[in-house]
C-alpha cells in the first residue's frame, strides 16, 4: 500500500492515514477506500490500459466541476491545482467517499431504476448548460457504430479463432440490423443535438441514499464527453429492462419488463423534459436499439477474435452475451 500513501500526499489532506483498503468490484480502475482524520475518501488508479487520454479525462472533469452541483461527489485537487496526481505508480484521483449512499448491482427493484433515471435526467439538464466545444471524448470512437461495424468486419474476415462457422447465426442475426447504423445518421442529419453525455449510465454509476433509496449522485465520470442523448437513455434500457445478465445461460428468461420501461421513461422525463428537442423526445426508445446493437457487435467480435477485450469467466461467454443482446435487441423491436 505503499504506493497509495504516496499517492495520498499530492492531496495535502488533513490527519494521519489510518486505514487503506481494497474497495468495490469495478472492473476498470482499482479503487482504495481511506481513512484519515475522522474523514473517509476513496483514492482511484487510472486504469491507461483502457482510458489511454487522461489528460482528456482530467479537462472534462475540469469543465463539468467549473459549474458547482451537488449532482455530484466532492473531488479534491492537488497541490498544482489537478484533479489528477501522476506518479511513477500511475495516475490517481481522490473524491469524497459517501457513507450514506449505495450503488445498485442488480435492477431488480422498480423504485431504484426509476431513481437512477431520474438523476441521469438531472444530468442531461445540468450538462444542457455547459459548453460542450470544451469536451472530448475520452475513448476515441466508444459510440461510433461504423467503426465497431468495421471491427466486425475484420474480425470475420480474419476469423482469428476459428469461430466464424460456428458464430454464422450471430452474424447473419447482426447483419439483419445494420439499418439501426443508417436510422441514426439519418437522425442526426435531420439535427439530433449532440451534447454533452455521461456514456456509462449503468445503474451501478448512480449513487441512492440509503435510507430512502432516493438519487444522490452520478459516479464514475471517466466517460464524460461528447454524445446523444439517445445513448445515455439507451444504455438505461439496455441494462436495467430484462432481469438477467449479460452472460446468462437460459436465453428464455430475457424479457423486456414493462413497468421497468415506464419508470425509465417516466423519471427521465419527469428530470429533463424541458431540455430535451422534439427529435430526441421521440426518438428516446431509439437509443435502447442502437446502444444493445452496439454491445452485441462488440460481444460477437470479440469472440471472433479470441475473447482479446473482454474477460471471460467460461468458455464461449462472449458469444453468450452476443447471443443475449441481440435477443434483447429483436424483443426491444417490437417496443
Amino acid at each position: 500500500m505503499e504506493a497509495v500513501r504516496k499517492a495520498l500526499q499530492a492531496y495535502n489532506i488533513k490527519g494521519a492515514v489510518d486505514k487503506i483498503a481494497l474497495f468495490g468490484s469495478g472492473h476498470i480502475n482499482d479503487t482504495f477506500l481511506i481513512e484519515a482524520g475522522k474523514e473517509e475518501y476513496l483514492l482511484q488508479k487510472l486504469n491507461q490500459n483502457v482510458f489511454q487520454y487522461p489528460e482528456r479525462i482530467e479537462n472534462n472533469l475540469r469543465a463539468l466541476l467549473e459549474k458547482e452541483s451537488d449532482l455530484f461527489v466532492k473531488h479534491y485537487q492537488t497541490s498544482e491545482n489537478t484533479y489528477h496526481h501522476h506518479n511513477d505508480n500511475g495516475i490517481w484521483r481522490l473524491t469524497n467517499f459517501v457513507s450514506a449512499g449505495y450503488a445498485p448491482q442488480t435492477a431488480n427493484k422498480l423504485h431504484e431504476v426509476a431513481e437512477a433515471a431520474k438523476g441521469y435526467g438531472r444530468f442531461t439538464t445540468f450538462a444542457d448548460g455547459l459548453d460542450k466545444e470544451k469536451f472530448t471524448e475520452t475513448i476515441p470512437k466508444f459510440h461510433n457504430l461504423t467503426w465497431r461495424l468495421e471491427q466486425l468486419n475484420d474480425a470475420i474476415k480474419d476469423d482469428l479463432a476459428n469461430r466464424s462457422k460456428s458464430a454464422k447465426n450471430l452474424i447473419n442475426t447482426t447483419n439483419d440490423f445494420r439499418w439501426i447504423l443508417e436510422k441514426l445518421r439519418t437522425l442526426f442529419s435531420e439535427g439530433l443535438p449532440t451534447r454533452v453525455c455521461h456514456n456509462d449510465t449503468k445503474l451501478d454509476n448512480c449513487l441512492l441514499a440509503k435510507l430512502e433509496s432516493t438519487f444522490c449522485n452520478i459516479i464514475d465520470l471517466d466517460t464524460l464527453g461528447p454524445g446523444s442523448v439517445l445513448y445515455d437513455f439507451g444504455d438505461l434500457m439496455r441494462t436495467t429492462l430484462s432481469p438477467t445478465a449479460e452472460n446468462e445461460l437460459d436465453e428464455s428468461k430475457i424479457e423486456i419488463r414493462s413497468d421497468y420501461l415506464a419508470a425509465l421513461q417516466d423519471g427521465f422525463s419527469s428530470t429533463c423534459n424541458s431540455v430535451l428537442a422534439p427529435l430526441e423526445k421521440e426518438n428516446l426508445l431509439f437509443g435502447g436499439l442502437y446502444m444493445t446493437y452496439i454491445m452485441a457487435v462488440r460481444f460477437l467480435t470479440d469472440h471472433l477474435n479470441g475473447d482479446a477485450y473482454y474477460k471471460i469467466s467460461f468458455e464461449n461467454e462472449n458469444f453468450v452475451r452476443a447471443r443475449n443482446q441481440l435477443r434483447l435487441l429483436e424483443l426491444m423491436s417490437g417496443l
